[in-house]
């Protein structure tokens, strides 16, 4: 089989899909989950939450497959202490990790660096504030409060949020360390952040371009802390991997 070119020093393969929906797509993937990831399917309640897992977990195994020059069925993810995949008994040092929201699906994908990516939808509706307390820091509370627009707020949470989430993703730790640890300029609508210290580690941190009335961003660990500034980073947008 064909291999997928690895990403470069300091770049980031970004894959941005629409989840497959078709029965027969559905069918092949999930001939080539593990039996761990077919029981947690199993266990998800609707067919849809169902599908879209499946249909995710199968694209993962197919684009990472191609990097390792590996039949799908045969590659061995695990999961860290607090959900992170990583690939097992690998002697390459590729790191991914993805995300979806309804049937998009974000999966980043770097070479000896660590990536973390979130997306969700923007819901207006939820009790934003109540979120806002739970996992922003202070200082990115009050700034939240500064805006009145409703639809500035909702646009401006989002952004922090999933700027926030894509460190706590990328260093894999995810909530078990505090949100409110560290800042991500929730009102800052630069398309690439300063870099951010999450889990006594630097990161750079970029929106992602997604549909409208969905927010996403990509962490990217920063190879060399010690040379200032540091060196962007590349990323390779990819809109299908077939």
């Amino acid at each position: 089989m064909s291999t997928t070119p690895l990403p470069l020093d300091g770049e980031v393969h970004l894959y941005c899909l629409d989840l497959p929906q078709k029965s027969s797509e559905l069918l092949r993937f999930g001939r080539i989950l593990s039996a761990r990831e077919t029981k947690r399917a199993g266990l998800l309640k609707s067919d849809q939450a169902k599908n879209r897992y499946i249909a995710g977990r199968g694209v993962l195994r197919e684009i990472v497959g191609g990097y390792l020059g590996t039949e799908p069925v045969d590659v061995r993810i695990a999961t860290g202490e607090h959900g992170k995949p990583f690939l097992a008994d690998c002697l390459q040092n590729l790191r991914f990790n993805l995300s979806h929201a309804d049937d998009l699906l974000v999966l980043a994908v770097a070479d000896c660096i660590e990536v973390g990516v979130d997306i969700e939808k923007v819901e207006a509706d939820k009790p934003l504030h109540d979120m806002a307390r739970f996992a922003f820091s202070r200082q990115e509370q009050e700034e939240l409060l500064s805006l009145q627009a409703s639809q500035q707020h909702a646009a401006a949470f989002y952004r922090c949020w999933v700027r926030k989430e894509a460190c706590l993703k990328a260093c894999g730790r995810g909530f078990s360390l505090p949100g409110s640890s560290f800042d991500v300029l929730p009102l800052n609508e630069a398309a690439a952040l300063p870099c951010v210290c999450c889990d006594n580690t630097f990161w750079h941190v970029l929106d992602i371009d997604v549909p409208y009335n969905y927010c996403a961003a990509l962490a990217v660990e920063v190879s060399s802390p010690d040379i200032q500034p540091p060196a962007p980073v590349r990323v390779t947008y990819r809109f299908s991997y077939l």
